[in-house]
């Protein structure tokens, strides 16, 4: 993740009005305490900037009544501005990239010392892995900005002053479960472990989407159980079927044939498809987490290459703090829209077609407010760096794997 440095100290009274502030003469001074409402739209966001930083220790109390009892809004707004930028944003982002730094440089020693008996898969899996972080860790953009009109995150987010986390281009990060096919503990291991890690990460699974955008089939058109008769129908049938013939055999009345008529019968069978992946990957996402540390034990002495997630996963279990989600909406597209996950199912593809037409349909991107009123802002980090370089790791041994 990049933390871009804070502009705010350099005029920011000019960026927060979106126009340069000309020199007032002396018949133009009565107006300057009204010419500021965005700075006053914007205090809800200012507020909880100037309380965090107060409680890090990195502004006092003087500082900020200093700033706030400024009797010339003019110079009130330069003080606040200088003390978000320079004494809340700059120690706010270095601890973060601290932190992260500390915790990407432990893990990439682990991974070495998990593989030093076989040099030749260290460097292989060393190679990808770098690799792959690096792509990851351009994928999300952490700033302090305040949107103009050509930003692109929708009307209701224009002239918004935040600091959120925004996203350099659509994700989609692809686990191929396929390539451990031949041994169903070690993949359902890795389902297991891709759910556990996940969920501290910013893109959304498929089977969320599913549930998300494809819900109306259910309410509108088919019920839980016609999907479920028609799914087990198709895939004994193994795709060769004809509707008229799929009518008759299950003897559905009028009103189906004519929705099916209507819509046809395919939208339900991918939804069917999803559905069991979901049924599947939630199951085994039940098993504790002691299941997971015993199945990489048995399976890295069989498989080496294993060994480097047997280790960050000990990691993962120590460092790991409680989940946080410190964010607010900050766009008009939810990142679901923009940053997906996926096991490489085949069932999995429809769901990604969709949710590239409509994030690339649309003219508008997605961003997450940061909410600093939450107390485990740096914690969230902490479990993003984590989390991201085991993404990273898992991607990287499965993309090896012959």
């Amino acid at each position: 993740m990049s933390c871009t440095p804070p502009r705010l100290s350099n005029i920011w009274y000019s960026c927060i009005n979106n126009a340069d502030v000309p020199r007032f003469n002396e018949s133009h001074e009565k107006h300057l305490t009204s010419c500021y409402s965005l700075f006053d739209d914007n205090l809800g966001a200012i507020s909880p900037i100037l309380a965090y930083g107060l409680k890090s220790g990195w502004v006092d109390q003087e500082q900020i009544m200093t700033a706030i009892s400024e009797p010339d809004q003019l110079v009130q707004i330069s003080l606040v501005s200088e003390l978000i930028a320079e004494q809340c944003w700059k120690p706010f982002t270095t601890t973060v990239s601290t932190i992260m730094e500390a915790h990407k440089s432990a893990i990439r020693a682990l991974i070495e010392h998990s593989l030093k008996h076989v040099p030749e898969a260290k460097k292989n899996l060393l190679e990808r892995y770098d690799s792959i972080l690096a792509n990851r860790e351009m994928m999300a953009n952490l700033s302090m900005s305040l949107p103009k009109k050509d930003d692109e995150f929708g009307d209701e987010y224009e002239n918004t002053f935040a600091s959120r986390i925004t996203f350099s281009d659509a994700f989609l990060t692809e686990f191929d479960m396929n390539k451990f096919s031949f041994d169903k503990r070690i993949q359902n291991m890795l389902y297991q472990l891709i759910q556990k890690v996940m969920p501290y990460q910013f893109e959304c699974s498929t089977l969320d989407l599913n549930s998300n955008y494809n819900g109306w089939i259910t309410e509108e058109l088919f019920s839980e159980d016609d999907i479920e008769m028609i799914g087990q129908y198709i895939s004994m049938k193994q795709g060769g079927y004809e509707i008229e013939q799929l009518c008759t055999d299950l003897k559905l009345n009028d009103e189906m044939i004519s929705t099916i008529e209507d819509y046809g019968i395919e939208g339900a069978y991918d939804y069917w498809c999803m559905c069991q992946l979901e049924k599947h990957v939630t199951e085994l996402s039940k098993n504790p987490k002691k299941d997971i540390q015993k199945s990489l034990t048995a399976a890295s002495n069989k498989h080496p290459e294993l060994l480097p997630i047997q280790a960050l996963y000990a990691y993962f279990e120590h460092n790991i703090k409680p989940f946080v989600f410190p964010f607010d909406m900050g766009s008009d597209v939810d990142v679901s829209e923009q940053l997906i996950y996926s096991f490489g199912n085949t069932s999995e593809e429809i769901c990604i077609q969709e949710a590239s037409e409509r994030f690339y349909n649309g003219n508008e991107v997605a961003a997450l407010n940061i909410r600093f009123s939450d107390d485990k802002i740096i914690d969230f980090f902490e479990n993003y760096s984590i989390s991201n370089c085991m993404v990273s790791l898992l991607t990287a041994v499965i993309e090896l794997r012959d």
